[in-house]
């Protein structure tokens, strides 16, 4: 029996429907959980806000692409306004929107969450058949040189002339033809995400999609047959319009960590863990001049990594210190990422062609929360602490040593003062960034935690089995449960998890 992909925004469903399972969101752990569930044999239902785009409807455009393919079209942001926060809003979750980087959960980080959080089933042992069917799943490659551009080059020349350690990751593109728009979709369908695997999996075995559905509340989730209200959107997401009532026995929340905890507390369901310990996972984009074109906005934009300051088994936090990643934009990011505005940021963009860049990644402490005030506003609690600026600072004198070692002339920290450095003599200069409140670009892609798995109720949100606490077949299968950052990349570990506890379900 096949399933079916349905755009509420075009056809009403019923009032009323009753499914086995209703999966809410389609991204890597809701994809995963409704194909693993569907091949079982369950009725399932899964639950999207997002419209279905694919191909041509992948423009390329920086405007239209934002505003259909992110969460608050691009603009979601924390309480200070300090971090943007991206998140996916489309079929196929994060997944279809990203910069393809597969890093799986490392054995140090699993050890972690054994010793550290309880979580005695997440072992090494226990997540490597799981580890690497995700790996299958994403048709995980490693680029060849000839795809590697030259802004991923230059970053590795640079790491090496200084002796540091690096690799070139992992990704899930198949086909890419170098149009580096990743981040906006990819309109040549090159990526091996869930809107090409898990979701036909799962419409093969009899699942069914509702597309621009919103699910707005969870009631009875104590009971055996809970209820959710869903609110049908229009074509473009803008507007909620009539709501229909969906029962399901099994309610699995994978909207991302930011999503799914607001549903929790939205609907009163879980406990006072519930939108606590947020990881951000906060990241800082660097540019960088060069006298002789460079043509970041072609190929892969993020291939290689600079690895010689990450610490893998730190005592209190696992996975610690920081990464230095090459990465490109589309004109429209790129240009709201340099130091100047007006007439000085247009000339600085006539440059467009000889910038490199790179994003200096920092895991962090699960030490925000997501807050949904009276009214229903959605808050993000987050600050930036004084050892985080302090590794902020060491990321980017680290980066600016790289790219001057491979002949950069000038490296552009995008603050407010902007910083500008002409050689490894300005490097001083780094330790006046203060990093205050809305001074630097900061942007999150990684959010974990919230409903954070616990083998008790003191300490987390759900059970290691990602049942939330206080219901009855409510569970987490997104980063959400996620008690510390699981990788610096976080499709592979999503689809890891939700796979190894989607079989425990089926199996209990």
């Amino acid at each position: 029996m096949s399933g079916s992909i349905v755009s509420c925004a075009e056809v009403a469903p019923p009032t009323e429907l009753t499914v086995d399972c209703a999966v809410i969101g389609s991204g890597c752990g809701g994809a995963t959980a409704a194909w693993e569930l569907a091949k079982a044999g369950r009725e399932v239902l899964v639950l999207e806000e997002g419209g279905d785009f694919t191909g041509p409807k992948l423009t390329g455009r920086d405007g239209a692409m934002y505003d259909q393919l992110y969460m608050d079209r691009g603009g979601r942001a924390t309480t200070d306004l300090s971090i943007s926060v991206l998140q996916g809003r489309v079929l196929g979750g994060g997944g279809v929107i990203n910069a393809c980087d597969v890093v799986p959960i490392s054995d140090a980080v699993a050890r972690h969450w054994q010793q550290k959080h309880g979580l005695t089933d997440f072992g090494p042992g226990q997540l490597a058949p799981f580890r690497a069917r995700a790996l299958e799943d994403l048709s995980a490659n490693t680029p060849d040189e000839a795809q590697l551009n030259r802004n991923n080059r230059l970053l590795r020349q640079g790491a090496q002339a200084l002796g540091w350690k690096g690799e070139v990751m992992q990704h899930n593109r198949v086909g890419c033809v170098g149009a580096a728009t990743c981040l906006i979709g990819c309109g040549f369908d090159a990526k091996r995400n869930p809107r090409f695997v898990a979701i036909p999996g799962a419409l093969a075995a009899g699942a069914r999609f509702f597309t621009r559905a919103r699910v707005t509340r969870i009631d009875g989730a104590g009971q055996q047959l809970k209820r959710l209200t869903v609110r049908r959107l229009d074509a473009k997401g803008y507007h909620e319009g009539d709501a229909f009532t969906v029962k399901a026995r099994t309610v699995i929340l994978a909207a991302n960590a930011i999503a799914s905890a607001q549903l929790l507390l939205r609907s009163g369901v879980g406990n006072e863990h519930v939108g606590r310990h947020l990881s951000l996972q906060p990241q800082l984009p660097v540019t960088v001049r060069f006298d002789d074109e460079v043509r970041f906005f072609r190929g892969i934009p993020q291939a290689y990594a600079v690895t010689e300051f990450e610490q893998h088994e730190h005592p209190k936090h696992g996975w610690w210190g920081f990464r230095i990643e090459a990465i490109s934009g589309t004109p429209g990011v790129v240009g709201s990422l340099l130091p100047e505005l007006g007439a000085p940021g247009l000339a600085r963009m006539r440059d467009y062609g000889k910038l490199a860049a790179a994003l200096l990644l920092l895991p962090d402490a699960p030490q925000g929360r997501v807050r949904v005030e009276a009214g229903g506003r959605l808050r993000l609690d987050y600050a930036l602490d004084e050892e985080q600026k302090g590794r902020f600072r060491d990321a980017v004198r680290a980066a600016a040593r790289a790219y001057f070692a491979a002949g950069a002339k000038e490296v552009y920290v995008p603050t407010v003062p902007p910083l500008r450095l002409a050689s490894e003599a300005e490097l001083p200069k780094v330790d006046a960034l203060t990093f205050a409140p809305a001074t630097a670009p900061f942007l999150s892609a990684h959010q974990q935690g919230t409903v954070r798995f616990s083998p008790n109720e003191k300490d987390g949100g759900a059970a290691p089995d990602g049942r939330v606490y206080g219901t009855n077949g409510v569970y987490v299968f997104d980063s959400s449960g996620f008690p510390s950052s699981a990788s610096s990349h976080t499709m592979a570990p999503i689809i890891t998890v939700s796979r190894m506890l989607t079989q425990r379900l089926l199996a209990g």
